[in-house]
């Protein structure tokens, strides 16, 4: 009697159709396990950059913060994260160094600068060290009380209150005007430092849906150069009604396929005390004092930029947060504590659809804050 060896062409068929349906059951769940991890490792990322920004600024007692840097070939996403750093404050080139504030008729909101005495603060317009006057820095009289907005406006230097964080000659008290001399510092606008830390494995921060307190960054159209106001389809995209406006503040800081970079700083205390767009070209530059959370949105780099979609399917994909495997990082700007949680998404349609507004979307981390007390 013979013993037989190997298997016969029915038995071959039958494992492989054994491993052909277990290919099918096992292999979409390990790709989205694999693509939760991507997520989770980019958001790790994030939460530890602005965990080494804020140890920076309470060590070096001065201001560090996070650059966000957008990709040149997709102005929603932003792979790249730098350190940033505030150059000293200039006092001016005297020990004597001041200025004496003359108001400006019919604008009681800004106040023509003087140097006191003439001469003592004669590199602000230096081209060895850079102008002083660039929009976006400010200055400060005497080592306390607000800081203002400087211009120069023709050949003259003037202060203005900051619209921005709420001044208005109601509540903002200019220092004695002339005689009066008082000392200043400028304080300038970060400056990117040191190499990026990268969010690898196809993952980025979605720019168009992040944004601070109810208003989101949005970026200008490449093509037609108006605000891009993706929808949520859920609302009237750029009116009142919209769930989440674009901040006008970012929308004027950037030109067409080119908007401003984010700046997230922190101040000594530990705070994340300022959100800075850094405009280029003919953009107009804005520093924020943060009132809300800034909330980042990372998910996958080709979704970046994408609006709402009421069915995603792979060939129209839709937005960030309407997807299990993104992630929402909030930042509570008091105490620069972060957190980290998936959207939540809610079934509004029958075959159920996972769909819901963006707001909506970070239900999960708006209560996570509340419960901290954040």
């Amino acid at each position: 009697m013979h013993s037989r060896v190997g298997m016969t062409l029915v038995e071959l068929l039958v494992v492989v159709s054994i491993l052909v349906l277990l290919s099918a059951a096992v292999l979409p769940n390990l790709a989205g396990r694999e693509g939760t991890r991507a997520v989770q490792a980019a958001a790790a990322n994030l939460s530890a950059q602005s965990a080494k920004a804020q140890g920076a600024a309470i060590a070096s007692r001065a201001p560090r913060g996070v650059w966000f840097e957008h990709l040149p070939n997709n102005p929603s996403a932003c792979i790249d994260l730098y350190s940033a750093e505030v150059p000293a404050p200039y006092r001016g080139d005297t020990f004597e160094a001041a200025f004496s504030l003359s108001p400006v008729t019919g604008t009681p909101n800004a106040a023509t600068l003087t140097e006191s005495p003439a001469g003592c603060a004669s590199r602000l317009l230096s081209g060895a060290f850079g102008s002083f006057l660039t929009a976006g820095n400010l200055v400060q009289f005497n080592d306390t009380g607000p800081l203002y907005d400087i211009r120069e406006v023709g050949s003259s230097w003037i202060a203005m209150m900051r619209p921005t964080s709420s001044q208005v000659p109601a509540n903002t008290l200019w220092p004695a005007f002339a005689p009066a001399a008082h000392r200043f510092a400028i304080y300038r606008l970060p400056t990117r430092v040191g190499q990026p830390m990268s969010l690898t494995q196809g993952m980025a921060i979605d720019l168009l849906w992040s944004g601070v307190g109810t208003q989101r960054f949005g970026v200008r159209d490449p093509a037609t150069g108006s605000p891009n106001l993706a929808g949520d389809g859920f609302s009237t995209a750029g009116t009142a009604a919209d769930d989440w406006l674009p901040d006008p503040d970012y929308v004027a800081a950037s030109t067409p396929g080119n908007p401003g970079k984010v700046v997230a700083m922190f101040d000594p205390s530990g705070s994340l005390s300022e959100v800075i767009y850094v405009a280029s070209g003919a953009a107009a530059t804005s520093r924020l004092f943060l009132t809300g959370p800034l909330f980042l949105l990372v998910g996958r780099v080709d979704r970046c930029g994408l609006p709402y979609a009421p069915a995603p399917t792979e060939d129209n994909p839709g937005a960030n947060w309407q997807y299990p495997d993104s992630r929402w990082i909030a930042i509570d700007p008091r105490t620069g504590v972060v957190r980290i949680a998936e959207p939540l998404l809610r079934s509004v349609t029958s075959p159920p659809t996972a769909v819901t507004t963006a707001r909506e979307s970070q239900a999960l981390i708006r209560a996570g804050m509340s419960s901290a007390g954040l």
